[in-house]
């Protein structure tokens, strides 16, 4: 069995996390995590852990490397140092040429999917959460979705090779998708 590399990708809220979970839980997926290495590197550089200081990193990182940070800084030290694992699970792109860079390295071992919701959803789902962590204040969506970042990784429903709603499907379903698509790589 080759090696099986799944890049999620979707707007805030859209639940990205709970189908990371899922994978990791009930499939095996080691996570390749860029917010780890960023909020390191933050530390490294004494600068903010934010949200809005890390996109603002990752886009520096993004100029000075051609976008390629995430694949040999993140996800090939990783793979490196665990060769025998099998699923490896990249949560998640942002950019359009860090899924370029993936396929390149990759090949047909590599399954991009992105999330959809409708609007509406996503801005709840956000406020409650933000609401939850006690960081909730008017305008705090919009501003989260006015982020280049956030557009961009919007941007790449064009480039998926499955595009699943989470609002139409729970997260069994999703899930059950999700594993259906990559099952090939799977056997």
């Amino acid at each position: 069995m080759s090696q099986t590399f799944l890049l999620l990708s979707g707007p805030l809220a859209v639940g990205k996390t709970t189908l990371r979970d899922l994978l990791v839980q009930r499939h095996g997926f080691q996570i390749v995590r860029s917010s780890n290495f960023l909020r390191s590197k933050a530390e490294q550089e004494a600068g903010g852990d934010g949200r809005f200081d890390l996109q603002e990193l990752g886009d520096r990182l993004d100029r000075e490397t051609d976008y390629r940070w995430l694949l040999d800084e993140v996800a090939k030290p990783l793979l490196a140092a665990a060769p025998e694992q099998k699923r490896w699970l990249v949560d998640a792109v942002r950019k359009r040429r860090q899924v370029e860079h993936f396929r390149d390295a990759f090949g047909i071992n590599v399954l991009h999917v992105h999330l959809v919701a409708p609007e509406q959803v996503l801005k709840e789902r956000y406020e409650a959460r933000a609401k939850q962590q006690g960081a909730f204040y008017d305008g705090c969506y919009e501003k989260a979705v006015d982020h280049d970042n956030e557009m961009q990784s919007r941007s790449l429903v064009s480039l998926a090779d499955r595009v699943i709603d989470t609002n139409a499907n729970d997260s069994a379903k999703v899930l059950a998708d999700v594993v259906a698509a990559i099952a090939p790589q799977f056997t």
